[in-house]
């Protein structure tokens, strides 16, 4: 079975976190790295995003809510399998 779309990887049970990867701007010439990192809730993301809404998208449609950057790496745990899907932007 391929997971291409949001409905897809919540029918196959998988879970998604996400992490910022940009830099903190409220520090010095922004220096540290920002590092936030949340568990995606795909439901909320179905209802949000529709239901064929492709996984290959997200990267570029999330941004950070502590440091506002786009730049954003998502990992897909699939449940049974020990094995993740990442994508980064």
């Amino acid at each position: 079975m391929d997971v291409e779309t949001l409905t897809d990887a919540y029918r196959a049970g998988w879970t998604a976190s996400v992490r910022c990867l940009g830099r903190d701007a409220s520090t010095k010439k922004g220096t540290r790295a920002c590092g936030q990192s949340v568990n995606l809730d795909l439901p909320s993301m179905i209802w949000t995003r529709g239901r064929d809404y492709p996984l290959a998208m997200l990267p570029e449609r999330l941004k950070c809510p502590s440091c506002g950057c786009r730049r954003v790496f998502i990992v897909f745990s699939m449940p049974g399998k020990g094995s993740q899907a990442m994508m980064g932007g």
